[in-house]
């Protein structure tokens, strides 16, 4: 390596674990190995090195600026990529809504699940929406009939209507719905 400086270095080996760190905190890199994230930061970081020039900087900056460069390179390439990751694109402009000639609004062309792609979220898949539906309804089959008839309530309602339709107090709503959160985590729904 240049300067007498390697990849092995501690100053190099910490400056990439901090970058891989906070690309990794990114909704963009969900999913992503940590390790792949390190091998790509030291990649470019190693075809990158022979630039260097003493004249220019010190070797410790042009470590930084390079591994700064690359996060923001990746980062660019991981949002794009979750943008339009195998998407037949087409330009707003030329969609047309309910088969009119009239141009459709950017906000008028983006669904739900455009939007929260957009933010980063996970979008399922009308398969997985299927599953996940499906699941609800068999731990719901399986209730008692007092929590499935909450169930019912609760999805046409609130808990403060449930209990006045249901003629029983708040706090005996509280108490079903804290019942049913247990028995929908046995079943692997929950906080993850």
């Amino acid at each position: 390596m240049t300067n007498g400086a390697s990849l092995n270095d501690s100053y190099i080996r910490t400056l990439i674990l901090i970058k891989a760190r906070r690309l990794m905190a990114s909704p963009a890199f969900r999913g992503a190995e940590r390790e792949d994230v390190l091998h790509d930061l030291t990649l470019i970081l190693a075809t990158r090195i022979d630039q260097f020039d003493p004249a220019r900087s010190q070797f410790r900056t042009f470590v930084s600026r390079v591994l700064d460069s690359a996060a923001i390179t990746l980062l660019r390439g991981r949002r794009r990529a979750k943008r339009a990751d195998g998407l037949n694109l087409r330009s707003i402009e030329t969609l047309r809504e309910h088969a009119s000639t009239d141009p459709v609004t950017g906000s008028a062309a983006l669904g739900e699940a455009d939007a929260a792609r957009r933010l980063g979220f996970d979008v399922p898949s009308p398969a997985d929406e299927f599953i996940v539906r499906e699941s609800i309804r068999e731990i719901v089959a399986a209730l008692p009939p007092d929590l499935a008839e909450l169930c019912r309530f609760l999805r046409e309602g609130s808990e403060v209507a449930a209990a006045r339709d249901l003629g029983i107090s708040r706090r005996q709503v509280r108490n079903r719905i804290a019942e049913l959160r247990k028995r929908f985590a046995a079943a692997g729904f929950g906080a993850e």
